[in-house]
């Protein structure tokens, strides 16, 4: 195992080599969702901006309850009640509006008969169905600090707040180079001996759903168009990421064009799947991340690599939310390198428990479909039997099956 690299330390590595994007623009509202936030944003008024009716009812002097009170009027909202009230006042009013200065309850309409009086027969509490000026924040209040992750219900805070435009960090960009004399993007005719791409679309989808920005593009398995594809990503991308050509086979050229024209920072990681991976610096802050053509062993790597890098670039944290269960089956293989395997999890009386029946083949997409995390197996482990204590990793949005 001393020639292969722990995945935490090839993490670790290629994160020293990254910083967080800083740049920034200014884009509509209605297409923040999934941006990160560039500046703090803090409240330019009270929310809700005046005393507002909580219900649809009539407002007055609590102090004037018990007592038949002469209804002057009707307050909807959008409106200004401008008239001075007397005691013994009321006004009809509308869910949302203006509650005049005079009024500091608001009986629900349910309550009365109404007409042009109302009997109100008991003492009526000040402040009842009124939301009160500045009652979700004040007029200064911190709402979001710079870096935070707009979703539906930020928009929905910052639409609150009157803003039309919001600053927001410019996405990275991230190549996605697929090579492979065999693959074939999909929509094509497929020649024998081919296979459509799955690789590229997948990782432009992890990419973009992380709130950076990926181009796929493909590549030859030939080391002078690789080594230019790569040169040419420097003036234009944030990350490189390249699937195939990246073991030991005799047109697997990556590994070598990373040594002979860039840095590279490692070789194969303790991994499996997803062993034959490399890294390495086309420049100066901009890492290349060789990973393997199999798109389970790619999804592998991912999750355990890749998504950390891409989340440091927008300045986010990323870690998948690890428990300790037991094997529900048997896994009869010694273990080489460090085993990821799919797992549904299953929680018990007695703890959780994780069934890895599902299809641990290297290329198998589907299995990531169906299973809840990734279960460790030590390197150089023996086989382990039912019931071994073991842990496991939740992908994200999973959670424990029953």
């Amino acid at each position: 195992m001393s020639e292969y690299i722990a995945a935490a330390d090839a993490l670790s590595l290629i994160l020293d080599q990254i910083r967080p994007t800083c740049r920034q623009e200014s884009v509509p509202l209605d297409q923040t969702v999934g941006r990160i936030l560039a500046e703090s944003i803090d409240a330019q008024r009270d929310a809700p901006p005046f005393r507002r009716a909580a219900m649809d009812g009539y407002a007055f002097r609590s102090q004037d309850t018990p007592g038949t009170l002469n209804v002057v009027g009707t307050i909807v909202a959008g409106t200004i009640w401008s008239k001075p009230l007397n005691p013994g006042d009321a006004v009809r009013i509308m869910t949302g509006a203006f509650v005049p200065t005079e009024c500091d309850t608001v009986l629900e309409q349910e309550a009365v008969q109404g007409g042009r009086t109302i009997a109100v027969v008991k003492t009526i509490k000040s402040d009842r169905n009124i939301m009160q000026q500045g009652h979700e924040y004040l007029k200064g209040t911190r709402i979001f600090e710079a870096g935070t992750p707009i979703g539906p219900i930020a928009l929905g805070q910052m639409a609150g707040l009157g803003l039309a435009t919001i600053p927001v960090l410019i996405k990275p960009r991230v190549l996605v180079l697929v090579t492979g004399n065999e693959v074939v993007r999909g929509g094509t005719v497929l020649p024998a001996g081919h296979i459509y791409d799955a690789t590229g679309p997948l990782l432009k989808a992890l990419i973009d759903e992380l709130g950076a920005t990926a181009t796929v593009r493909y590549g030859r398995d030939d080391k002078r168009s690789l080594y230019q594809s790569l040169a040419r990503a420097g003036h234009t991308y944030d990350l490189v990421i390249t699937t195939g050509g990246v073991s030991v086979g005799i047109r697997d050229y990556l590994p070598e064009v990373l040594s002979q024209h860039f840095q590279r920072l490692f070789w194969r990681v303790d991994m499996h799947p997803g062993k034959a991976m490399a890294a390495g610096l086309i420049r100066p802050g901009l890492p290349v991340l060789s990973l393997s053509g199999n798109p389970g062993a790619t999804l592998t790597a991912w999750y355990l690599i890749v998504a950390p890098v891409v989340a440091k670039l927008l300045g986010q944290p990323y870690q998948l939310k690890s428990i300790t269960g037991h094997l529900i089956h048997e896994y009869p293989k010694a273990t080489r390198e460090t085993r990821y395997l799919k797992a549904h999890f299953i929680k018990h009386a007695d703890g959780y428990g994780f069934d890895v029946s599902v299809n641990q083949s290297s290329d198998a997409i589907r299995s990531f479909q169906d299973a809840d995390g990734l279960v460790v197996i030590p390197h150089k482990s023996p086989p382990q039997q039912e019931g071994a204590v073991v842990q496991g990793l939740f992908l994200p949005g999973r959670s424990l099956g029953q």
